[in-house]
């Protein structure tokens, strides 16, 4: 072997050595979750508005889902940025080891209490449920009467209205308490009210000031009925589709499952709704999906509610839902802030509003379909939920779910809008 060989060899073994050493500090540092953090802080113009993208960081780098670079692509595999994969999986584990979080810290200490590995589904116990011992001295869905009595029915379970319930009563709607209602003292727990309802991703953070159980159940959602538009539906990521979806076909996609969903609010409601079914393109979807909000609204003042329509990632979770296979739901709010503060030129004037109204939604949920909607994600952006109060992203699904199951998911979501809506 010549010098030049063996200098060249031990050259290469040398840096060898150094990248293992490197690896190796990396992976004890937290690198993974550091990239995972830093990617919810990357501007990525199909996860966020151009408004937001350029707020949120000097460097634009706005290329979308097609123009993204390797790091970038990485990046963005690693943030899940509303990926229930990560939300429930090892990732969730890895960020909750590097920055702790309280609330996830209990979040764990009840799953090993219960012999649960974080790697399952949520269970309706995990999402929020108490257990059925403390379900007793509580009462309507969010309210607790005066001394903690129990309701009439005494909160035991009951089957929901099938077709032929009360009068003037749509069929699948849910006429009985038949899961969980908290107690004012549990939900004025603010560790467990976070623990319970939220998962607080690591772009972000929130304080008790803005999840006060008492301030956003107190605030008034309802709408008096109309026979004008109220509602606009609509989804961002129109090309989201099912396990069984037909390649090329709408019906079959989250679209296609936004057509239920109208179809139920204003054919069993009585809620009319606006549906655009508009696909936009990946890589500038909020952006243009915002102007699409804006031109709306303004020729339709009588719409008070948006709602954002997607389809997420992960496993294949199934609940059961008046004996239907059914795709779980979660709720998703921008809070508009980092750990390190607010975000700089991008604000939500309705974001105690958005955050109500979803609370109030999955309170509905524990009490009439338990099981049906996991924590609500809140992560560090917008998301178009400044346009106005009654602004809500809901994530039914995923790519692993089947549509029948998604679409089914639209029967409990639409009793549970028509009763936050309608004040029931």
């Amino acid at each position: 072997m010549s010098f030049f060989n063996r200098h060249h060899d031990s050259r290469g073994s040398g840096a060898a050595l150094v990248v293992l050493v490197a690896f190796g500090w990396f992976l004890l540092r937290g690198g993974p979750a550091r990239l995972t953090a830093l990617a919810a802080r990357l501007p990525m113009s199909s996860f966020v508005s151009k408004e937001e993208a350029r707020a949120v960081s000097a460097g634009e780098g706005e290329s979308g889902a097609s123009g993204l670079t390797m790091g970038q692509k990485f990046l963005e595999l690693a943030s899940g940025v509303h990926s229930i994969s990560l939300f429930l999986g090892e990732q969730d584990a890895a960020l909750a080891q590097a920055q702790p979080d309280p609330a996830y810290q209990n979040f764990q200490k009840e799953n090993e209490m219960h012999g649960e590995t974080q790697d399952e589904p949520e269970s309706a116990a995990e999402a929020g449920t108490a257990g059925t011992a403390e379900t007793a001295e509580t009462t309507a869905a969010g309210q607790t009467e005066p001394g903690g009595s129990a309701p009439e029915n005494g909160g035991e379970a009951e089957t929901a209205a099938e077709g032929t319930g009360e009068a003037g009563q749509p069929a699948m709607a849910a006429t009985e308490i038949k899961g969980t209602v908290y107690t004012a003292e549990q939900l004025s727990d603010f560790d467990f009210l976070k623990s319970k309802f939220f998962y607080v991703h690591k772009s972000t953070t929130a304080y008790p000031e803005q999840l006060d159980a008492n301030m956003l159940m107190s605030k008034d959602l309802s709408l008096p009925e109309s026979g004008e538009p109220q509602i606009l539906l609509f989804h961002t990521h129109g090309s989201e589709a099912f396990s069984d979806s037909a390649e090329g076909d709408p019906n079959m996609t989250v679209v296609g499952v936004g057509n239920y969903l109208a179809k139920l609010l204003s054919e069993q409601y009585g809620i009319q709704v606006i549906h655009n079914t508009e696909v936009f393109p990946y890589s500038d979807s909020y952006s243009m999906a915002l102007s699409m909000l804006n031109q709306t609204l303004a020729e339709n003042p009588s719409i008070q509610v948006t709602i954002d329509l997607h389809r997420d990632s992960g496993g294949h979770d199934v609940v059961d839902i008046n004996g239907k296979p059914t795709a779980p739901i979660m709720f998703f709010n921008g809070m508009c802030q980092t750990p390190d503060g607010p975000l700089d030129d991008v604000e939500n004037p309705y974001l105690l509003d958005n955050l109500a109204f979803n609370f109030q939604m999955k309170l509905k949920a524990e009490a009439y379909y338990p099981g049906f909607t996991l924590r609500t994600f809140l992560k560090a952006y917008r998301y178009n939920q400044h346009v106005l109060p009654r602004a809500t992203l809901v994530e039914v699904g995923t790519e692993n779910n089947t549509f029948e199951e998604a679409k089914n998911a639209m029967e409990p979501l639409a009793d549970i809008l028509y009763k936050v809506l309608r004040g029931k």
